[in-house]
């Protein structure tokens, strides 16, 4: 099923504006909190947002279930239900937490729509910007009003972004090595705006090594949508919603990005 994504945007940001926009900047002690460590954040606004945002979603397509970040926080079982057939939400209320809390002008929402385990679309909101990018499987990609066409060649040294903290450590000492000798690399605070950035071009890739659901469907469907790729490197194997922990994933805005970053980090692999 494709659910009307006017209609999903228009709640998002209704909810996301008020529960989180609002807030920043004005949080006060005891509205900031953590979870699995003194780095991963989560607050008040994380919590009202994903609240609300379960009951739009769930107005609008009643019969699908709903895994929210901080509802999977809680009971990390929820997630196993993606493993299985069905029609779910998928959210991120606040994504970018970190920056949230620190006053950093990165974080957004993240929204997506699976069924039977198959990407069917996504929305990322950038909240302190109140821009959309929107995507439907098979209908391509809206940014802001205008929708995106596949990327033109890179030329260059390629640019991206890494999140590998948790990287497997049969594939850290190469892959590390890899990205400081051939790749220009910085630091993921944020998966909105990461994606965000790879859809627009501005950067090459992304490599991740920690793959929850609520950061990366929506924005491997949007670059899917324009030609792009996102694979787990060790095996060849496409991404899938369900849950990665230490597996190293490349995302590229497209095929040949994709190809060229694989040769720099391994040598070489099969192509998609």
């Amino acid at each position: 099923m494709i659910v009307d994504p006017e209609r999903v945007a228009a709640v998002v940001r209704e909810i996301a504006d008020e529960e989180v926009g609002k807030r920043f900047g004005k949080l006060q002690a005891g509205e900031i909190d953590t979870k699995s460590g003194p780095n991963d954040y989560v607050t008040l606004a994380d919590r009202a947002a994903e609240t609300k945002l379960e009951r739009a979603l769930s107005d609008i397509y009643p019969a699908a279930g709903f895994i929210g970040e901080e509802s999977a926080a809680a009971d990390p079982a929820i997630v196993d239900a993606l493993h299985g057939d069905g029609s779910f939400w998928i959210v991120d209320p606040l994504d970018g937490t970190r920056n949230f809390v620190q006053g950093r002008k990165e974080f957004g929402s993240i929204i997506a729509l699976v069924e039977d385990g198959e990407l069917r679309q996504g929305w990322i909101y950038a909240i302190p910007d109140g821009k959309f990018a929107i995507g439907s499987v098979g209908d391509g990609v809206i940014w802001d009003g205008d929708k995106l066409g596949p990327l033109p060649s890179a030329a260059g040294r390629l640019k991206g972004s890494r999140a590998i903290g948790n990287i497997d450590d049969k594939w850290k000492p190469t892959i590390v090595a890899n990205l400081r000798s051939r790749l220009e690399t910085e630091s993921i605070p944020c998966a909105a705006y990461s994606y965000l950035g790879l859809l627009q071009g501005k950067r090459d890739f992304a490599l991740y090594s920690r793959c929850s659901p609520w950061d990366h469907v929506a924005g491997i469907l949007m670059l899917r949508e324009i030609g792009g790729e996102a694979r787990y490197i060790d095996k060849n194997e496409p991404y899938s919603p369900p849950v990665s922990q230490g597996r190293p994933m490349l995302v590229a805005g497209s095929q040949d990005r994709y190809r060229r970053v694989c040769d720099q980090l391994l040598g070489g692999i099969a192509e998609p």
